[in-house]
């Protein structure tokens, strides 16, 4: 369905649905969380009542602007999809919503098996139930495989943010699941929504007059990050103003990440050019986030994989060209969009001399920016994105033949 259709189906007069979300949220620091808080205040808009199941740390739930959520979704506490499960009761929503990546589940080698034990009680009580796949790759692994296969079983409805990974998906299970859904990851243009000019934003970094590439996001090995430290100290040598901004870090609990920050962190103290490179270590609060990523004239991510990325949603937010490479979602979004280039995957040679173009064009940058932005206004904005949660959500409840609750 395109944007407008959306559009005119939201002006329409619908019931009110009483929606449970199970999620992190913030105050937590999380890319997941902070997808999740912008998705339900689009959808609390729309004049529905949204519920939020979260994780107890950070003092999350019942505070001071936390109304309707629920501290209760602990992964580290041995039967905790049955406290998640009582708060669903009493809540009685219309439909459940989860958001699944898989590092939010794996705790302790569990394999996302504890979230299949709440799918099927919320299965075998007919409560509507839709899960956002966060981490659907265009091959996907054994664990990956097996929680997919099972899980598209038991839920009504699945959302993936790229068409590619819907089309994917019957050749890595082997069947073809009937219940799943295209939503693009939601944004929306920030150039006035409460974060600094560009100017105060590299001030407060100290960046100011740098022109500068940014690489932002939890460390891992398949975003390569250390690729673009590797071909840095050529880019400074034709852009010798230019800057590079290492922001994130090594995600808690994350094998990989924790391996490979040494790694990204040995790459930049041992590069010729690592007095033009800058890094900003930890986990951020949203606008925070938004601060650190407004500090960039280009994005960088050149991942060897990729489902899809909030990095990248973001940066066409801020009016920010990325330079991608050709994996997944980021080359579908880029290409969609026209709001930057797309690199062949692993190639150095080419992925240097895009960072070196758009860094010293500003006319060209201006360029990409400006589609980025009206991407994001005309195609993925919130209001967009919520209209089609909407639709989704009333699909699903008619097919179970089930009242919305007044």
């Amino acid at each position: 369905m395109c944007p407008d259709e959306s559009k005119a189906q939201t002006n329409k007069a619908v019931s009110r649905l009483r929606i449970c979300f199970v999620s992190p949220y913030p105050p937590r620091f999380d890319g997941i969380a902070t997808y999740s808080h912008e998705l339900v205040e689009a959808i609390k808009k729309l004049g529905h009542t949204v519920y939020v199941i979260c994780n107890p740390d950070l003092d999350a739930g019942g505070h001071g602007g936390q109304q309707n959520v629920f501290a209760a979704r602990d992964p580290q506490k041995a039967g905790w999809p049955q406290d998640v499960l009582d708060i669903i009761n009493k809540l009685n929503p219309d439909v459940v919503h989860i958001q699944h990546e898989y590092g939010l589940y794996d705790i302790d080698g569990r394999l996302s098996t504890d979230l299949l034990d709440l799918l099927v009680r919320l299965n075998l009580q007919r409560i509507p139930t839709v899960v956002t796949y966060h981490s659907v790759y265009s091959t996907l692994g054994d664990k990956e495989h097996v929680f997919m296969n099972l899980s598209l079983q038991l839920i009504d409805a699945g959302i993936v943010h790229e068409e590619l990974q819907k089309i994917f998906l019957p050749v890595n299970l082997g069947w073809v699941p009937q219940n799943v859904t295209v939503i693009p990851h939601g944004a929306k243009v920030l150039e006035a929504g409460g974060v600094p000019d560009v100017i105060e934003s590299k001030k407060e970094y100290g960046l100011q007059g740098k022109d500068v590439a940014m690489c932002l996001g939890w460390w891992e090995e398949y975003k390569r990050f250390d690729d673009v430290v590797e071909i840095w100290p050529q880019v400074v040598s034709e852009v010798p103003n230019a800057a590079l901004v290492i922001a994130g870090d090594a995600r808690p609990g994350s094998a990989g990440g924790v391996h490979y920050k040494p790694t990204l962190l040995k790459a930049v103290a041992d590069s010729p050019a690592k007095d033009s490179i800058f890094v900003i270590q930890g986990s951020f609060q949203p606008k925070e986030y938004l601060t650190i990523e407004n500090t960039a004239d280009i994005v960088v991510l050149p991942y060897e994989q990729s489902s899809q990325s909030g990095v990248l949603a973001h940066a066409f937010s801020l009016g920010k060209p990325a330079v991608v490479t050709d994996v997944g979602g980021l080359r579908a979004e880029v290409e969609a969009s026209g709001g930057g280039v797309v690199v062949p995957r692993g190639d150095l040679e080419q992925l240097k001399g895009y960072i070196v173009l758009l860094l010293s064009n500003r006319q060209i940058r201006e360029r990409y920016a400006q589609r980025a932005l009206a991407y994001v206004e005309k195609r993925i904005g919130w209001k967009y994105v919520a209209g089609m949660h909407q639709l989704l959500y009333l699909s699903i409840i008619k097919k179970k033949s089930r009242a919305i609750r007044a």
